[in-house]
């Protein structure tokens, strides 16, 4: 009977990857659907589409069924409920044009509370040299363009199979307030769930992120008038337009093909519908060894640039501290490489 009754239960987890196939077959002829495209460009505090943590982003950003680490508090806050230890995570990205964003997300698992608790902080700076079109190759004066995330999150296990997360966050944008541009302030939230199918690890996973009003600067400024001459009873005071978050709606699926006491292959496939752009489809692929050594990779079937991911993670065991070590790349194209570290430390 052992022997008979193994294939049926291999079959499911065969079944869903020849799926994964055929969708990703199937994909460039979806590619031509680019309803939403015409919305690009459309919403304030686009920082927060810049991924959080090497490792989701080696495996292509497809990470809303995987989400176990202490990232997701960005991609999907219930898979926070899954950590059963304090873990802490601090990210460093090197986006292009001299563009650096650190992240720290630090997850608590609260008995009282029946789940887990996540705090995160990131903050997204950049230093630019002021011109004026007298000296359009600088004035000598350097501002500080900067953004902020600060926000909590909780999760738990509503069943065996059912994890449930959400969150809040506040988000301040920082438009140039040095040489007198406005600063944008809103209040976000996130949503999330993780179903276990009870097929073997297939998983289903569903996140809103970023929910909000629209995000509109306080105060006004001065619109010159037709004669084209600064202060004069021509010029009119203006109110700054409000424009929509970057909300995302992310769904996927994952699971693991194989998995034995010495290496475990996790494969995921999302689709995300951002409110200010048109659909992408993401697959990612990770392979793990003793738990030890990590190889990932990961694709963007409808991205412009960022198209093709890859990362490797290394994990170290000293006394009852685990410490973790990723690194991604992705391929910006014609922007060059991004480069991305994360620093993981469960205790």
């Amino acid at each position: 009977m052992t022997s008979t009754s193994r294939p049926h239960r291999r079959a499911p987890a065969f079944a869903l990857a020849g799926l994964l196939l055929a969708l990703i077959a199937a994909d460039p002829a979806r590619a031509q659907f680019t309803l939403g495209e015409q919305r690009a460009g459309t919403a304030s505090g686009t920082f927060l589409k810049i991924g959080i943590g090497a490792r989701a982003t080696g495996l292509g950003e497809a990470f809303v069924a995987v989400a176990n680490d202490p990232t997701a508090i960005y991609w999907n806050p219930a898979g926070l409920a899954s950590i059963q230890r304090q873990e802490l995570a601090i990210s460093h990205v090197e986006w292009p044009a001299d563009i650096r964003f650190e992240h720290l997300a630090l997850v608590l698992p609260v008995r009282k509370l029946g789940g887990s608790l996540g705090i995160q902080f990131g903050v997204l700076s950049t230093a630019i040299d002021e011109t004026s079109e007298l000296q359009p190759f600088g004035t000598g004066r350097t501002f500080v363009y900067s953004d902020m995330i600060t926000g909590v999150a909780y999760a738990r296990r509503w069943t065996d199979k059912l994890l449930v997360g959400f969150g809040g966050k506040y988000v301040r944008e920082d438009l140039g307030q040095d040489v007198g541009g406005p600063v944008t302030n809103s209040v976000m939230f996130d949503i999330g769930s993780i179903y276990y199918l009870g097929l073997r690890s297939v998983r289903v996973a569903t996140s809103l992120s970023n929910f909000s009003p629209e995000m509109k600067p306080g105060g006004s400024y001065v619109s010159v008038g037709a004669d084209g001459i600064a202060g004069t009873a021509d010029d009119e005071t203006r109110s700054y337009d409000g424009f929509d978050a970057p909300t995302v709606f992310r769904y996927g699926v994952a699971f693991e093909p194989f998995e034995s006491s010495s290496q475990r292959l996790t494969t995921s496939l999302e689709a995300n519908q951002p409110a200010d752009n048109a659909q992408d489809v993401k697959v990612g692929v990770e392979w793990e060894w003793l738990g030890r050594l990590a190889l990932r990779t990961g694709y963007n079937f409808n991205a412009d640039a960022l198209k093709f991911s890859a990362g490797a993670g290394v994990t170290a065991q000293i006394g009852g501290v685990r410490g973790q070590l990723d690194y991604a790349f992705t391929d910006a194209g014609f922007l060059g490489p991004i480069n991305r570290l994360t620093l993981g430390v469960r205790f």
